[in-house]
């Protein structure tokens, strides 16, 4: 009764009187006790608000589970102040929005599912109202949310769902299904404050075999070096490429920020950090993280190609198993429980209760160079001190719908367009947006 008084608190209180920014926490109500610690920490700096997941499901009107905790979202930002959420739970756990891109492969039906919360962050539209994602409602348009297009059909326009994209709310998510994880997490959270009065210290690796950005690594490190960051490069060049032993122990010696560009996969920065290097990072100083390589921020299936549970309750085989779909395949449900719940670098490097990282920001599926953005923008709000995660975060996308002029993209004869417009919306941030940054100093 507690945790539904302060969602409905939430929905009906006035604005509040103070200019504190609103943090509102987002999780199931078994896990309240567990983010005590936390929670007091952050009401230092914010007005908290603590919601129960199964009350905002409950009181919160909407077409399904993730409507209903956008809106909740959405009614926080227009009324009362909220300007970060953090949402609590793995993909077994914290209900997923599934964007929706028209890929180029006939036995899914050209369609393509991709977690987003992004979906969460922009909550409104440039007048203020409710953005749902999902303007194109015709037939089986009404179970697809962020639909992009381009790729397989030329006519419509990228924007399908005639998305606002630049987010109102700073989001993250701690990706965890257990109390145990929860808590490892929380205090991994609550030490890394300490740090951030501490030194600035960020590393930049780049491997080989990637575009080459090391022209752009090279001036945003100096742009982070003008504003007192101490750096840590590992690039390609004639010395070749940086060795895992190399970055482990710059990661071991302690920075705060880390950025990747080059290949990776679920479980690896491919031949830079893999399995036995983020073991080895347990009790090391923890880092925020950003790679820009491919799949390194999964953390669930990759409807319809894995084996996916659909919103109608059925478990699909999905392509690579052989189906093959002959309709618009169903949407997936926004909880995928058992072994639906994947995981990957990101998410293990988070949980690991020390080391790795106390945030990860990465790509859940396949990434592009366009992504290289994304960290050109938020390194630059970093240096223009930036004082939390989730600003520097929204900064990144911000200044990607801008430099990559995403509202006048128009599809061409091969599958990039639509691959950019869409790259911001399947970045993950696991971690807490309210996360200070060491160069932001105190409150």
């Amino acid at each position: 009764m507690r945790t539904l008084l302060l969602v409905l608190a939430l929905l009906a209180l006035p604005a509040r009187a103070d200019d504190r920014p609103g943090l509102v926490v987002i999780a199931p109500a078994d896990w309240e006790a567990d983010l005590a610690p936390y929670v007091a920490l952050r009401r230092e700096a914010f007005d908290v608000r603590v919601a129960a997941l199964e009350d905002v499901l409950r009181t919160v009107d909407g077409v399904d589970a993730p409507e209903r905790v956008k809106r909740f979202l959405w009614r926080g930002w227009r009324d009362h102040g909220v300007r970060y959420a953090l949402l609590v739970g793995d993909s077994d756990t914290f209900p997923v929005r599934w964007m929706v891109l028209d890929r180029v492969h006939a036995p899914a039906f050209h369609t393509a599912f991709y977690a987003s919360d992004h979906y969460y962050a922009d909550v409104a539209r440039d007048d203020g109202s409710f953005d749902d994602w999902n303007a194109t409602t015709d037939g089986h348009h009404a179970g697809y949310f962020g639909e992009v297009t381009g790729e397989h059909g030329k006519a419509g326009p990228i924007n399908l769902d005639r998305v606002s994209y630049v987010p109102e709310v700073a989001v993250g998510r701690w990706p965890v299904s257990t109390r145990e994880d929860l808590r490892a997490v929380v205090a991994k959270t609550v030490a890394w404050e300490a740090r951030a009065a501490g030194p600035r210290r960020a590393l930049f690796v780049h491997m080989d075999g990637w575009v080459d950005a090391r022209g752009a690594y090279g001036a945003w490190a100096d742009g982070l070096a003008g504003a007192g960051w101490s750096i840590e490069r590992r690039l390609f060049g004639a010395g070749g490429e940086p060795r895992p032993a190399e970055v482990l122990a710059a990661l071991r010696d302690g920075v705060e920020l880390a950025f990747h560009a080059g290949h990776g996969t679920n479980e690896t920065w491919h031949g830079c950090l893999g399995p036995r290097e983020r073991a080895a990072l347990a009790g090391a100083p923890p880092a925020v993280m950003f790679s820009v390589g491919c799949g390194t921020a999964v953390f669930s299936v990759q409807p319809p190609y894995e084996p996916y549970l659909d919103v109608h309750g059925l478990l699909q085989r999905g392509t690579n198993a052989g189906q093959v779909f002959t309709a618009p395949p169903p949407p997936p449900a926004a909880l995928q429980p058992g072994r639906l719940d994947a995981t990957g670098l990101g998410e293990r490097l988070v949980r690991m209760p020390s080391g790795g990282a106390v945030a990860y920001i990465g790509c859940n599926t396949g990434a592009q160079p366009c992504a290289l953005t994304l960290q050109e923008g938020f390194t630059a709000a970093v240096a223009g001190g930036a004082r939390r995660l989730g600003d520097a975060w929204n900064a990144a996308l911000t200044h990607y719908w801008r430099a990559q002029r995403l509202a006048d993209l128009k599809p061409d004869a091969g599958w990039y367009p639509p691959s950019v417009f869409f790259q911001g919306m399947k970045f993950m941030v696991f971690g807490d947006p309210a996360l200070p940054l060491p160069a932001a100093g105190a409150e």
